[in-house]
Formats: C-alpha cells, sequence, structure tokens
C-alpha cells in the first residue's frame, strides 16, 4: 500500500469528513493501486472510476469501475479487496474455471457480479450509502468528475454534504509513505539514465528530433511515460525539441526532463557543451547557479519554509558571480503528481482552500520530497540549469539519486 492512512484518516478527523471519494486518477492509484486505462482511453470525465473511502474503522474502502476495467483491477499489485462494478455485468462463458490462472479468475468473477448501479453516479450513490457516509460530511475528488455527474450525484444523496476536495487528497499526499519515496527514487534513477543515454548521442551533426527519440525510448522500455521535454539548444529558455534542427560544435546544450514511472513522476536536468570545452562565460554562469542551489540543498530540513529556501539560492546566486540574478522559484514538490502542494518552493502565496493552510510557505517536513532547481537563460546564448530531487528526513534530507550536476562536455563519455 502506498497511502499515508494514518495521515488521511488524521485529516478527516480534523475536517469532520465521514469519508472521501478519490476519483481522478492519481488518487485512485494512492488510494487503490489500481491504474485505470479507460481514465485516459475515455478522457474529460468519459469514464469514471472511484475509491470510496470511509473514516469508520468498520468499514472498509472500495473501488468503483466500469466492466471494462476488471482486468486491470485483479491484478495483484491492487491491494483494495472490495471492488465493485457498474453498469451491466458481463457474464464470461467458462467451460473450467480451473484452468484459468489467478488473475483471470478473479476478472470473470468481477465482471460477472452484481452491479452498483447502471450509471456511475448512482452506483456512486449506492456505495457511499452502504459504507454509512450519506448523512455526513463527504470529501469528493471534484476534478475528476464532470459537473454534470457531480449534480447528479449530489441529488442521489439528499442528506450528505459533498464538499469539493481534490486539494484535500494533495495534502495528505504531501507527506510520502517510505513506499511512495522508493517509487520516485526508481523513478529519478530511470530518468537519469535515459538523459545520460541521450547524451551519449550528442554530437556535432546530430538532429534533436533524434536525441529526443534516443529519450523516449529508454522511458518506454522501462515501462514510463513521458510528460515533458525542454531542449535548449542555444535558446535561452524551454522548448520542446526542434524536428531539424542539427547540432553544432561549440552549442550551448541545456535539457530538462520529466517522466512518470510506476504512477511517480521523475524530474532531471543537464548542462553542457556540444563537441568542446565550455567557454569562461559559460562556466560562471552554471557555477553561480550551482553553487546557489547547492546552499539551498544544504537548508532543506525539517522546519524550514519554502521562502527561506529560495531567498537562500538567489543570495548564494548573487554571490557567486550573477549580482543581478533573478527567478521567480526554486523547484517545486513532486509525487503522483510533478507538482503537488505547496506546488512551487519560492515567495509566500496566498491559498484559499478549506483543506489547506492559507500559505505555501508551510515549514518542510520529514516525508516530503522535492526537486530544488535554478536555471539562468538568455535568449541567443542558451540556458544552464542546475536541479537535485531530494527528500526531507528526520534530521536533513536525503538524495534520492547520486547527485551528478556539473558542465558536461559532450558527447557523454
Amino acid at each position: 500500500m502506498l497511502c499515508n492512512k494514518d495521515r488521511l484518516l488524521a485529516l478527516m478527523d480534523k475536517h469532520d469528513l465521514a469519508g472521501v471519494v478519490a476519483a481522478t486518477p492519481e488518487n485512485v492509484f494512492y488510494l487503490s493501486g489500481h491504474a485505470s486505462w479507460s481514465q485516459n482511453g475515455y478522457r474529460y470525465g468519459g469514464s469514471q472510476v472511484y475509491v470510496v473511502c470511509p473514516r469508520d474503522p468498520k468499514q472498509t474502502p472500495a473501488l468503483l469501475i466500469p466492466g471494462g476495467d476488471v482486468g486491470y483491477a485483479s491484478l495483484d499489485n491492487v491491494w483494495l479487496q472490495e471492488k465493485y462494478i457498474y453498469g451491466r455485468p458481463r457474464h464470461a462463458h467458462i467451460t473450467d474455471m480451473t484452468k484459468l490462472s489467478a488473475v483471470e479468475q478473479r476478472t470473470v468473477a468481477l465482471a460477472g457480479s452484481d452491479s452498483k448501479g447502471p450509471t456511475p453516479e448512482k452506483a456512486l450513490a449506492q456505495l457511499i450509502k452502504d459504507k454509512g457516509m450519506d448523512r455526513g460530511r463527504v470529501g469528493v475528488d471534484h476534478f475528476g468528475i464532470p459537473l454534470t455527474i457531480y449534480e447528479k450525484i449530489r441529488a442521489n444523496l439528499p442528506q450528505a454534504t459533498l464538499l469539493p476536495a481534490s486539494l484535500f487528497f494533495r495534502y495528505v499526499r504531501m507527506i510520502k509513505t517510505p513506499g511512495e519515496i522508493q517509487r520516485l527514487r526508481e523513478s529519478a534513477a530511470i530518468n537519469e539514465q535515459a538523459i545520460n543515454a541521450m547524451l551519449r548521442a550528442c554530437k556535432p551533426g546530430a538532429k534533436e528530433s533524434d536525441l529526443a527519440g534516443i529519450y523516449k525510448g529508454e522511458i518506454a522500455k522501462a515501462g514510463g511515460q513521458v510528460y515533458w521535454m525542454h531542449m535548449a539548444v542555444t535558446r535561452g529558455g524551454n522548448y520542446p525539441a526542434i524536428k531539424d534542427n542539427i547540432l553544432k560544435k561549440g552549442d550551448v546544450f541545456r535539457v530538462d526532463m520529466g517522466c512518470s514511472v510506476n504512477g511517480y513522476h521523475a524530474d532531471v536536468c543537464k548542462s553542457g557543451c556540444v563537441g568542446a570545452e565550455p567557454t569562461a562565460e559559460h562556466r560562471k554562469r552554471f557555477d553561480a547557479i550551482q553553487a546557489g542551489v547547492l546552499k539551498s540543498v544544504d537548508a532543506l530540513k525539517p522546519g524550514v519554509r519554502p521562502q527561506e529556501l529560495y531567498e537562500t539560492m538567489i543570495a548564494g546566486v548573487r554571490a557567486n558571480g550573477l549580482p543581478n540574478y533573478s527567478n521567480f522559484f526554486l523547484g517545486h514538490t513532486i509525487g503522483l503528481e510533478a507538482r503537488e502542494f505547496p506546488f512551487l518552493i519560492g515567495p509566500a502565496e496566498e491559498v484559499d482552500d478549506p483543506f489547506l493552510p492559507n500559505t505555501t510557505n508551510v515549514p518542510m517536513e520529514p516525508g516530503m520530497t522535492v526537486n530544488l532547481e535554478a536555471s539562468n537563460h538568455e535568449a541567443g546564448w542558451g540556458t544552464v540549469q542546475v536541479e537535485y530531487t531530494c527528500a526531507v528526513t528526520e534530521h536533513g534530507h536525503e538524495h534520492l539519486i547520486q547527485p551528478d550536476q556539473k558542465l558536461f562536455t559532450l558527447p557523454l563519455q
């Protein structure tokens, strides 16, 4: 189980919730281990998947899915035992059940089980009633539910108080379990390996699109999904790979690439010079950014606030060769989403949500995971960037992958 169960229950108690309903792919996965294909295949609410999680310890959480998801929900890594379908049951004609594998047997049984209701909203309302949550306050993961379906759910639960609670889930997920941190560690390592494979082909004459293809292929081989690919080749800022652009000797090269493996995100960057030693100006900029970010990494520990970390980085960069440096942030939190509460590590911002603190400037706590990063962009020259992925520990922090941030001469050897 990946879910921080103790934190979830404590926050349900704090906000007097009879239970919560997960509906986005991230929160369904977080509470159950189920990765729905139909939510991705039928986008923008076309397929509804829910996890109903009661506060009452006598009740168990339950997964509610469309019939097409039964094969995925029957896998061993889905840890919720209580599973239901909505819509019409799908009865399979099996001559001899003993010849089926354990996963196939579970799939056939779930597909042919009694439906909780003909539609997702009626089925969800029934499941909420079954769990004794229909007369209380229920936090609903509204980001994953179209407004029309949300209103139908409300109409089917006249005695319940439904509260938009997607940010409640993000606050629960702010503190990672050891299992989550291990997945983040593995994802970061895969991302770095994929980038390094690309950098070994990064030489004069290479096409940007070919380099991007190497990275995508490495992530795909690991079972991951690419989410963004910033490739700035003597361009200042974030750009995708430009299909027909060919690398030249002396190009200022920087990549910042993000993927997800086993549900958890990774974000890694690298900076270098193509086919030549970096110039003095290149090194000056990189060294200043590196010095500032490392000062913020050194300061990362329980109790320190995002704004303090940000100000530490700014002061460090300015003191080490870029006196006029400015930036709007020092990276971000990371987990099942690439950005999780408190989102950006930077100046304090007000927050207006009943389930969150009133500011993003919350103290770091053990179990929080962050990417501390900074960059220096100049149009017509290029970009340098430094980034470290860390978890806050009881006594400070740990790097999730071995730090390998330096100004590279490319191709990587």
